[in-house]
């Protein structure tokens, strides 16, 4: 985003100026919230403030050559600073870290300049106003029936984090897909549907990967996910809280992953004990048995017959001797 520029062209008495902007951010992003002025004065004064706050305390005070950190609201302990500590060129832009929800609102960037060298005290105010936006993080992700998906988040940030929370908002009922604090997962803290079923990709969480694995998904796993992540620095002597929220929209389709129709086929071999080749030889065995025993009858039988005829015809033979004699 271009830098906004005043120029001034400094009377000899008090003058003010006004500029309105907007600007939009994605939650967890560092943004640099831009003013910059024109002039050969001296910056006595530089408050960025959020007037819609209605609490005490600055986003970033500056006079006199020094900051102010105690002047700020505790929210911003830590996130904000000058983007050229030496406002060269009248560059008086903050950046303001790990922006969250609650960052949302009207900024404005007073600046008060004094010419030292001039016999009159002529003193000049200008403010710039900034409307900062966060938006969400959102991913769309699509995943085959009974497959196991991984719902990707990851935060780049040095600080520890003492909470993650993987929830299901439009589940309405009571329970976490995956639920960790203060290093370790509650497994009661979870919904029956997904016990024994979700995990963390990295179990140690290096470089910030929270992401989770998400095993035999069916069609009810189908919706809105939140990885809503909170960090604290622990050797800041101010207890600087910072959450971020990351929301993917898993999809289940009706498609059978190959995996599963594995599964499906190895659970019928387990229950019938037999494949479904072997079951085709036991077939074809039992064929050949069953024609080898009509064939060893028939044998049998004709081989029975042909004895018969044999003992008749030899027990002719005898009677016309008999009758002979």
């Amino acid at each position: 985003m271009p830098a906004v520029r005043l120029l001034l062209f400094l009377p000899l008495a008090s003058v003010s100026a006004a500029l309105q902007m907007g600007l939009q951010v994605k939650l967890g992003d560092d943004v640099t919230l831009q003013c910059q002025i024109i002039t050969d004065e001296r910056i006595s004064v530089l408050k960025w403030s959020r007037a819609d706050l209605n609490t005490d305390g600055y986003v970033y005070f500056y006079r006199n050559k020094r900051s102010y950190e105690n002047y700020q609201h505790p929210s911003f302990h830590g996130r904000v600073k000058l983007r050229d500590p030496e406002m060269k060129d009248g560059d008086v832009s903050v950046i303001l870290k790990n922006v969250t929800f609650n960052d949302t609102g009207m900024y404005e960037c007073h600046i008060a300049v004094r010419n030292p060298v001039r016999n009159k005290r002529v003193h000049t105010e200008i403010s710039l106003f900034i409307n900062l936006t966060v938006t969400a993080l959102q991913q769309n992700m699509q995943a085959t029936l009974g497959a196991d998906v991984t719902l990707q988040c990851q935060i780049t940030t040095d600080e520890r984090i003492s909470v993650l929370k993987w929830s299901r908002p439009d589940l309405n009922t009571d329970g976490y897909v995956y639920f960790y604090r203060n290093k370790r997962s509650y497994e009661n803290y979870q919904h029956p549907s997904f016990h024994g079923r979700v995990k963390l990709r990295d179990p140690e969480m290096k470089d910030g990967d929270v992401s989770v694995i998400l095993k035999n998904v069916t069609f009810n796993d189908t919706g809105m996910y939140e990885c809503h992540v909170a960090v604290r620095n622990p050797v800041s002597s101010k207890r600087v809280h910072t959450e971020i929220s990351h929301f993917i929209d898993l999809t289940v389709t009706g498609e059978v992953h190959e995996n599963m129709l594995e599964k499906h086929i190895m659970e019928r071999e387990d229950a019938d004990g037999n494949t479904e080749v072997e079951q085709v030889e036991a077939q074809t065995i039992l064929i050949v048995a069953a024609v080898g025993a009509v064939i060893a009858v028939a044998a049998a039988v004709g081989l029975l017959v042909l004895l018969l005829k044999r003992n008749k015809k030899q027990h002719h033979i005898l009677l016309r001797k008999n009758q002979s004699c």
